[in-house]
């Protein structure tokens, strides 16, 4: 048997692997968006800056929408999600000291989602609301009757909050949609689909068993 007859044996075996590999990825049914942003917080707590991120998922089928695009309508039929979120809490004049830090969790998945703009097959806004309320535990941003709610409108992250303490009348706001010291704008960015991330790794991997091969081919 010639060196380039096992050659192409070996070449068919990989590409065989490479096929099967295809064949064992699940078909994807909507893309998946990282959203980050870090304003200031605005007049309401003038000292606190909040910088947060947030996973989006889009079914694909409103991917081939454009323009705002609502989450009742058939290519969503209420899939459109805010899957998770995070936001940290810090002092501007001192944003180091971990005295002035905080996180907030956003952990379950939010379907109040009214709508996503859609823009060459890509996420580029959306109105939601993350409703799920923490008590911050920081004086500047309101300390332990303060509750936090996250919302999205349009390519801006907002937080609204809640003030309720025992003795005060309760107040109510947003953080500053153009604060002067931050930009409140969403930076939007897809996550590449665990499938696509397999099929490069497969590809890498029958390029280099392609080499190897005719390495072993030539010092033969």
């Amino acid at each position: 048997m010639s060196l380039r007859f096992v050659d192409r044996i070996k070449r068919a075996r990989v590409t065989f692997l490479v096929a099967a590999g295809l064949a064992c990825v699940a078909p994807a049914h909507g893309a998946t968006y990282h959203g980050s942003w870090d304003p200031a917080f605005g007049s309401a707590f003038p000292d606190l800056g909040w910088r947060g991120e947030a996973t989006f998922f889009v079914p694909d089928a409103c991917l081939a929408e454009s323009g705002w695009v609502f989450n009742f309508e058939s290519c969503s039929n209420g899939a459109m999600k805010v899957l998770n979120a995070e936001v940290d809490f810090f002092k501007l004049s001192d944003p180091t000291n971990p005295a002035f830090q905080e996180t907030l969790e956003f952990a379950d998945p939010t379907s109040l989602v009214e709508r996503m703009r859609i823009e060459n097959g890509t996420l580029t806004g959306l109105f939601a609301t993350f409703d799920y309320f923490v008590a911050s535990t920081l004086p500047l941003a309101g300390g332990p009757y303060t509750d936090f709610v996250l919302l999205f409108v349009g390519d801006v992250a907002q937080m609204g909050f809640i003030s309720h303490p025992p003795d005060g009348d309760k107040t109510r706001g947003f953080s500053d949609l153009n604060p002067p010291d931050g930009a409140p704008f969403i930076t939007f960015q897809l996550i590449p689909e665990p499938g696509g991330v397999a099929l490069a790794l497969l590809a890498l991997l029958a390029i280099a068993s392609i080499r190897m091969t005719r390495n072993r081919g030539r010092a033969a």
